[in-house]
């Protein structure tokens, strides 16, 4: 059975659980991406949300096959806090869409 699997940081990991995903709790960015290497090993059905800062710190290579790939789905976790992040919130959004539907998405009229 699909499920969600949510790599993220120690603050935020209690929110994530209470919606019922799998949640694994990562320290840095290193052992972040240690996990994720774990999980697709496994290459468990679902989707893997990887916490932005922890998903912008991953090898080049790695951004590769997970941006080819789509079993799993891994994607970005926005923090949640505007402005934060190299990647405005219009922009990670879309490209959240494209990935999820396979098609490509604009938002206007929106603040990023």
């Amino acid at each position: 059975m699909p499920q969600i699997t949510v790599i993220t940081s120690p603050d935020l990991a209690p929110g994530f659980r209470l919606t019922g995903a799998r949640v694994l709790v990562a320290e840095d960015a290193t052992q972040a991406e240690r996990m994720l290497r774990l999980e697709l090993e496994d290459a468990r059905p679902g989707i893997i949300a990887l916490l932005e800062p922890f998903y912008q710190a991953l090898p080049e290579e790695q951004l590769r096959r997970i941006q080819t790939e789509y079993a799993p789905l891994v994607m970005p976790l926005p923090d949640g806090l505007p402005g934060r992040g190299p990647i405005p919130r219009r922009q990670r959004l879309a490209e959240m869409m494209r990935r999820v539907i396979g098609y490509s998405l604009t938002f206007h009229g929106e603040e990023d």
